[in-house]
């Protein structure tokens, strides 16, 4: 079960939701049984063409390098990508857990990072949204013969967003036989006042410190998203993996002076070895 993952206005939570997608394939036919204890997980590399922020009109394109390794003992599981969890539930048409993860924040600049550049300057003047912890539940039910996946979270303090989030969404696995593997999913998110404004608004201070106006969104809905993904098994532990996502800013986050394009896309590529 890969329970939906919200999408942020950072580079980071992209790559998380890719490799998150691209290792989910491998982990559709072993749902039915129990869970791995242990270190597992998948490593890699690969190149990923994304925007500099969700809204932006630049993208760009670099290396990325892809962890997603996993330690399992009992109902605890910790990894790089989904954090601390504690299934509470585990049963085959539900699932439940209790979350303790980390929002990566937001930088108002280009910053030069081991594998390129993150941040925009477009962004310059309205201030570094701080990394934070995220407290919530996600889990996944499948009574209707697809699973429904969801997940909610609030920060930890008010050192970064401050806010609540919501996810819910659907993932179908289209073709897991031979050597070729394919999966698609879709999602919407849905936050509060305090995360949009973090994310999407633009305060007095900021609006005096930057060319934007002025903006305030309400909460609600403010994104959707569509993913495929696919990974060609070159061996048991060695994949050619690919995923492509377009994501979609709605309702009043739309409106935000800082989204110049309320769609783009991100493609991911890459050679993963899992264990």
């Amino acid at each position: 079960m890969n329970p939906v993952k919200n999408h942020h206005l950072n580079l980071k939570a992209t790559l998380a939701l890719a490799v998150l997608a691209l290792s989910g394939l491998g982990a559709q036919a072993a749902e039915s049984s129990s869970p791995s204890e242990g270190l597992h997980g998948l490593i890699g590399i690969g190149a990923v063409y994304s925007p500099t922020y969700v809204g932006a009109k630049e993208s760009r394109s670099h290396a990325v390098l892809l962890p997603d390794l996993r330690y399992r003992k009992g109902a605890f599981e910790a990894s790089t990508l989904g954090g601390l969890r504690y299934w509470a539930v585990e049963k085959p048409d539900f699932q439940f857990a209790l979350t303790l993860g980390v929002d990566a924040g937001r930088e108002d600049h280009k910053v030069k990072g081991f594998l390129g550049q993150s941040g925009s300057d477009r962004l310059r003047g309205m201030g570094k949204i701080k990394a934070s912890g995220e407290l919530g539940v996600a889990g996944s039910w499948s009574g209707l013969g697809l699973p429904l996946n969801f997940e909610l979270k609030t920060a930890l303090g008010k050192q970064g967003h401050g806010g609540t989030l919501a996810s819910i969404g659907s993932s179908l696995p289209l073709l897991a036989s031979g050597p070729l593997e394919l999966g698609a999913e879709v999602s919407l998110g849905f936050a509060d006042k305090r995360y949009l404004q973090s994310y999407y608004g633009v305060s007095a201070a900021q609006a005096a410190a930057t060319s934007f106006k002025e903006f305030h969104p309400k909460a609600g809905l403010y994104g959707a998203d569509l993913g495929l993904s696919a990974r060609y098994k070159l061996s048991d532990s060695m994949s050619l993996m690919a995923n492509a996502s377009y994501h979609r800013v709605l309702a009043d986050a739309a409106k935000s002076p800082l989204v110049e394009r309320k769609g783009a896309p991100t493609v991911l590529v890459g050679l993963g070895y899992t264990f």
